[in-house]
């Protein structure tokens, strides 16, 4: 079952110039940075209200889903994310339901979280992220 928007993945050829510009404009500051080597992206969290902005840079120019993302469409809205209770539990549901899905098995994402996208033919071309979270990304940040 869905709770609410978990964040808006957003592609960035430069995550520190992003921050600032977010921090510039809006007075916004990220609650998080880390980088997932596996996936060669860096990531900046930042909250607005309930939801968050997930600024996703590659840790190399090209490299991964985001430096292809980059390549082919510059930098801009990448993926919603939903979250959810139980990732195991909808992955399932939406497999009896012949949904197709990126990641059959949820996979690690940023801040611990555990994560899985849908195939976007199954989602009007909008990509889609499902994320279970154990805790509130920040809280032991702020």
């Amino acid at each position: 079952m869905i709770e609410k928007i978990d964040h808006i993945g957003i592609a960035v050829e430069n995550l520190e110039a992003a921050i600032e510009t977010y921090r510039r404009l809006y007075g916004l500051e990220p609650v998080k940075i880390e980088t997932m080597a596996a996936i060669g992206v860096r990531i900046a969290f930042i909250p607005v209200g309930q939801v968050l902005i997930e600024l996703l840079q590659p840790t190399e120019p090209g490299v991964g889903r985001i430096g292809q993302f980059l390549r082919e469409n510059g930098e801009g809205f990448h993926h919603i994310a939903f979250r959810v209770q139980n990732i195991d539990r909808e992955l399932e549901r939406l497999t009896e339901m012949d949904v197709g899905l990126r990641d059959k098995e949820p996979r690690s994402g940023g801040d611990h979280s555990r994560i899985a996208f849908l195939n976007q033919s199954f989602t009007h071309d909008l990509l889609t992220e499902l994320v279970e979270r154990k805790t509130e990304l920040g809280k032991e940040e702020r």
